[in-house]
């Protein structure tokens, strides 16, 4: 995971800046290719930032404590993140408590840089096509024929750069969008251990006839037999009287 998310925009997104900053024409066009170039940067960076978020999570069960809390201080831009004093196997907690506090931390990151992430590949898409529309523009103006099919040739050559870029952001995209879903069903598999553990329930109780019921139905016999001599005794009100 770290490799498909440490190196996904590096490559591609250099060979677009670097091509935009060949290839501008006037003011404008130089304000939308800093736009541009500012914008993949920072869709590269939120894919590093992502790459480390998630790293956190899904160090769960595979590495130390330290080693966990170490990657979240390198990430970190604060470095606030604490260091555990005693190391332990995440994999070996037995506490639900403890567990929670290693997972909630790493978990809300890698949603925030979830949320960053998708922005940030969404903002520099715009960029780009606002930079796109900028540079045809001044293509479609150009006068001379030769000057204006040299200008496309460049403006096609640009744009197959961009969409492979976009093609390898589409797909860490959707890549991250698929560990969202495993680490959102592991945080509600956990709240609901949670709500399990804070759950008081006594499976002993209420299992039992009460004693005054059962009391009483061992005796329901002799009140039917005392039922019935009363009720042959005093006969029916319909019955005529001697």
């Amino acid at each position: 995971m770290q490799n498909a998310f440490k190196y996904i925009l590096i490559a591609v997104a250099a060979g677009v800046v670097s091509y935009i900053g060949s290839t501008i024409y006037g003011e404008g066009t130089r304000t939308a290719a800093a736009n541009m170039a500012e914008s993949v940067q920072l869709a590269q960076a939120q894919a590093n930032n992502m790459t480390t978020a998630l790293t956190f999570v899904s160090s769960v069960g595979n590495a130390s404590t330290d080693q966990i809390v170490a990657q979240a201080e390198q990430g970190s831009s604060q470095g606030s993140t604490s260091r555990v004093n005693a190391p332990v196997e995440v994999a070996e907690i037995a506490s639900l408590d403890t567990l929670l506090i290693q997972w909630r931390p790493r978990y809300e990151a890698a949603k925030l840089a979830h949320a960053k992430f998708d922005a940030s590949i969404a903002n520099a898409k715009g960029r780009a096509a606002a930079y796109f529309a900028q540079q045809r523009a001044l293509t479609r103006s150009m006068q001379d024929s030769d000057n204006r099919a040299r200008a496309e040739q460049e403006d096609d050559a640009e744009m197959l750069l961009y969409r492979q870029w976009e093609a390898q952001a589409d797909a860490a995209l959707r890549k991250v969008a698929e560990i969202i879903v495993q680490l959102d069903d592991m945080d509600a598999n956990l709240k609901k251990m949670e709500l399990r553990a804070d759950f008081v329930f006594d499976t002993s109780a209420f299992v039992e006839v009460p004693q005054a019921i059962g009391e009483l139905n061992l005796q329901l016999a002799d009140f039917q037999v005392s039922s019935e001599n009363i009720k042959a005794v005093a006969g029916s009100p319909f019955e005529v009287r001697q």
